[in-house]
């Protein structure tokens, strides 16, 4: 019982929302930031201490690239196979044994959460305006990395940290962008699923759960401190989405769903979008 009369799907608002508050938040504004002194990527590289095998560079660096939740060999999945939609019988359902050991790693050998919906949006991007953003985001975290490697036992020279920030940026925009773009999949599964008000084809319980995944991804976008959604586009994309869909028979179905391709259009404009892309995901 978490669906509400309103049409809140309850688990899914909950789930999405900690996904980002927790996942994004603390891989964005924590781990990868470069705000504080001594903090995220800006600690220290030089010395580990007592019997860790890791410098706390090191360690932010791992730990941000897991709240994004790709295997360690992400880049070898296709699409189809890091959103679990096909592709090699051992890949294709989002993990594999890399190591051959019969048993799949949690830690490094399956893809979760943000690393997911990356390749599900590049996979149904357009033939015409294809994205790669898990591409993006894990090219980036592997050059970011290389260069803490290469550093380990020394500050970071300006240049080595001005590469470094480069390449967190990278592959954070590609995680925005990957999470903006799922909240566009779930504006568009919104409208879609309207078109069935008043006949059979119509399911409440459907229309709950796109509604509350569009919400909870929509409000996580405000975690990202280089975020590209301002303020302003922010609360207004939500007075649009509103708080609670409309449903079947109530008087402003049509302005709400003007609302909806309104929020649509603000997505494509803060994100660069392709129009192709706005229509299909």
């Amino acid at each position: 019982m978490y669906i509400t009369p309103a049409g809140r799907d309850l688990k899914q608002l909950i789930e999405k929302f900690l996904l980002m508050g927790v996942n994004y938040s603390q891989g964005t504004d924590d781990y990868l930031d470069n705000d504080l002194d001594d903090h995220g990527i800006n600690s220290n590289n030089i010395e580990r201490s007592g019997t860790a095998t890791y410098t706390s560079l090191e360690h932010v660096g791992d730990e941000g690239f897991g709240y994004f939740g790709a295997a360690r060999d992400y880049a070898d999945y296709t699409d189809d196979e890091a959103a679990g939609s096909g592709g090699r019988p051992d890949y294709r359902s989002s993990y594999h044994d890399t190591d051959g050991d019969g048993a799949i790693d949690l830690e490094s050998e399956i893809n979760f959460h943000a690393s997911v919906n990356a390749a599900k949006r590049d996979r149904g991007s357009s033939d015409e305006d294809p994205t790669d953003y898990s591409q993006d985001a894990i090219d980036g975290f592997l050059h970011g990395r290389a260069i803490i490697n290469s550093a380990v036992g020394g500050a970071l020279s300006d240049s080595q940290m001005s590469d470094l920030v480069m390449y967190r940026d990278q592959a954070v925009l590609a995680w925005e962008r990957a999470i903006a773009a799922t909240v566009v999949h779930y504006i568009n599964d919104t409208l879609e699923v309207m078109e069935f008000f008043g006949t059979p084809a119509y399911s409440f319980s459907d229309h709950a759960k796109i509604c509350s995944e569009m919400k909870g991804f929509a409000l996580g976008l405000q975690f990202n401190p280089r975020g590209q959604l301002n303020d302003a586009d922010f609360l207004t994309l939500h007075d649009l989405m509103r708080d609670a869909p409309v449903l079947p028979g109530d008087a402003d179905v049509e302005e709400y769903r003007q609302g909806l391709l309104q929020a649509r259009d603000l997505m494509g404009d803060a994100y660069g979008f392709a129009e192709s892309n706005l229509l299909i995901w």
